[in-house]
């Protein structure tokens, strides 16, 4: 009898850790629990979204037919990239045409003419990403829609990531896909563009 005692007592002891408890129904286990607290952090992704630094990325530019280099500033983007978690990475950004410098004065102000990036209307140019896919050793297909001129398409921007230094895409357009046609012909049109996206320590 002693002993039958000694066991009930030690049954109520246990109660309020936990051992105790048992779910309403054999379907419901979500009340179970494992006397551990804090267990659910495990299941947490500890790896910390990278961050960038705004003040010196930089996006570049080449007119290939013309060979003209250029830049475009007025950057405000927000990326959400964690190198290990694709599914949810997330790229939007905009930049200000008129910022457009291609290192001739005359030849800035005409592209900003109502026949090239009507500036006045369309003061932007923007871009945010539908999908991002990791497909090698560091690199990364960040698919998106990028707007011109009013004009939306979809491009691919190819990115390598050095996680000491800098996050680098690189696309292909063609601007009179968005109604900007210095030449006639498409091919005469295309433009390489470079994101250089710096990381913070």
């Amino acid at each position: 009898m002693k002993t039958c005692f000694n066991s009930i007592i030690f049954l109520i002891c246990l109660i309020p850790l936990g051992y105790g408890q048992f779910p309403s129904s054999p379907n419901d286990i979500t009340n179970v629990s494992d006397g551990y607290t804090g267990h659910e952090d495990a299941l947490i992704n500890d790896i910390i979204k990278l961050e960038f630094d705004k003040k010196n990325t930089k996006i570049t530019f080449e007119f290939v037919s013309e060979e003209t280099t250029g830049t475009i500033e007025g950057l405000d983007y927000k990326i959400s990239f964690n190198p290990e978690d694709t599914d949810n990475a997330h790229f939007k950004g905009t930049a200000l045409v008129n910022t457009l410098d291609t290192g001739n004065f005359l030849r800035d102000g005409h592209l900003m003419w109502e026949k090239f990036f009507h500036k006045k209307k369309y003061p932007k140019i923007a871009f945010e990403s539908k999908e991002v896919v990791h497909f090698g050793d560091n690199k990364y297909k960040v698919i998106g829609n990028l707007t011109i001129k009013g004009i939306t398409k979809e491009v691919i921007i190819n990115f390598t990531l050095d996680i000491t230094k800098n996050l680098l895409g690189k696309t292909t357009i063609y601007t009179s896909d968005y109604g900007v046609n210095i030449h006639d012909e498409r091919e005469k049109n295309k433009l390489h563009i470079v994101f250089d996206f710096p990381i913070l320590d």
